[in-house]
């Protein structure tokens, strides 16, 4: 069991993902203030109208970006460690979190399905930017399923589903299930729209001043 000052916010915190975040609350103000000086780490959990989930991550303080007059602060903070909330104290100004952290369970290789998510993700953000994008994912692939849950915009609850799994299995094959889902939606919409910008399906023997299918005579 560990102790760690606990902020919680209605964002899922992914281990190795960046987050940039403006603290204005004196309490919170007062608790990043003290994780600069002793070098040390807080948790972060969902909280929202459903109430505050028992799993988290800790947040390791990378750049005090800014610092106003009025006290205000612009940090950024990546994802440590996974934990489980046992009990929430109110000892000080901000939440004290008892926590235990989480390791994931003994799990197989998971090379294939790492690839095939890659694949997924490609094709991703290739149909969402209507160009080829590079991926860049280091290899060997350890916690690939966070990196990518880090760089997509999942909803919370989905986020929160894949930061609970205990194996990178399991988390993987969430990843790729959402990533079939997203890939093929948004194929079908670029689809939808190249159509549209041609008012209708265009003959490949078309040329220039002749009437494409879907448009009226004069």
């Amino acid at each position: 069991m560990s102790d760690i000052p606990l902020f919680p916010l209605n964002v899922v915190l992914m281990p190795g993902a960046p987050l940039p975040l403006h603290i204005f609350e004196e309490r919170y103000k007062q608790m990043v203030d003290e994780c600069i000086e002793a070098d040390t780490e807080f948790g972060m959990v969902l909280a929202d109208e459903s109430g505050t989930r028992e799993v988290g991550c800790t947040a390791r303080i990378v750049e005090l970006v800014e610092r106003y007059e009025d006290g205000r602060l612009v940090i950024l903070v990546e994802g440590s460690r996974r934990f489980r909330l046992n009990n929430i104290m109110t000892g000080k100004p901000y939440y004290v979190g008892e926590i235990e952290y989480l390791e994931d369970e003994a799990d197989e290789d998971v090379a294939a399905l790492a690839e095939e998510c890659i694949k997924l993700l490609e094709r991703v953000v290739e149909a969402a930017t209507e160009g080829s994008v590079g991926i860049e994912i280091e290899s060997p692939y350890r916690n690939l399923s966070f990196a990518i849950a880090g760089r997509i915009e999942f909803d919370l609850e989905t986020r929160q589903q894949i930061l609970e799994l205990q194996t990178e299995r399991e988390r993987l094959e969430k990843v790729r299930e959402l990533l079939s889902s997203a890939a093929d939606r948004l194929e079908r919409e670029r689809q939808a729209r190249d159509v549209a910008h041609t008012n209708g399906r265009v003959r490949e023997d078309w040329t220039p001043g002749e009437k494409s299918e879907g448009e009226e005579g004069s």
